[in-house]
């Protein structure tokens, strides 16, 4: 782990931070952290995008320490990989060095973690390529799920590609709520393992300071 773990303040409550990079991801990972994590105390940052995204965590970190000095901080970096075989634009070495650096930070951040999507939150959608094609109301005879694998080959472009044959219209953020809602994220997750570390890492992160 870049950031080597602290023992837990006991007289400091502690809380996972979400960073993730825009509103579609808050409305997936509101419901799938809920689910896995019901009691978690977490709050989700909406980072508007990727760009500067070190510079943003540290100073949304930094502002919520700021305002609530009795808490110790697990983040979480919800990043979209951009690619399907590049690294994305997180470095998270530099970001735990930049933290360390920091003496407030330091004192407060006890873990910082990466869950990667490849290529994008929508590219996992796609493991559910029946509950998009009953979303739009695709008569059977022209569904064809084969064509969508494997999902990572997909983006917001092949969906809204998608939406389009079908009279709809995909739009990023809060309006794809009711679209989120009637996907299956169980077997979004059952098939996704990008998905299945994620998780596991935050329940490891969670189990280290029972």
């Amino acid at each position: 782990m870049p950031l080597k773990e602290k023992g837990t303040n006991k007289k400091l409550q502690e809380v996972s931070l979400f960073f993730v990079e825009g509103e579609t991801e808050i409305e997936f990972y509101t419901k799938e952290i809920a689910r896995h994590f019901p009691t978690l105390k977490k709050r989700i940052i909406n980072l508007h995008g990727n760009s500067n995204i070190h510079r943003k965590v540290l100073g949304k970190a930094f502002d919520f320490i700021n305002k609530n000095k009795e808490y110790v901080i697990r983040i979480f970096c919800c990043v979209d990989r951009e690619s399907r075989d590049h690294n994305p634009p997180l470095d998270i070495n530099e970001l735990s060095k930049s933290i360390c650096e920091n003496p407030l930070l330091e004192k407060h951040v006890i873990s910082v973690d990466k869950v990667i999507a490849t290529q994008m939150i929508e590219s996992w959608f796609f493991y559910d390529i029946e509950g998009i094609y009953r979303y739009l109301r695709a008569p059977r005879k022209e569904r064809n799920p084969s064509k969508y694998q494997p999902p990572e080959k997909y983006t917001h472009i092949d969906l809204s590609k998608l939406f389009e044959r079908y009279g709809k219209t995909y739009i990023k953020g809060k309006k794809c709520k009711y679209f989120i809602d009637n996907l299956d994220i169980i077997r979004i997750y059952n098939e996704c393992q990008e998905l299945k570390d994620g998780i596991k890492l935050v329940e490891k992160r969670i189990k280290a300071s029972e």
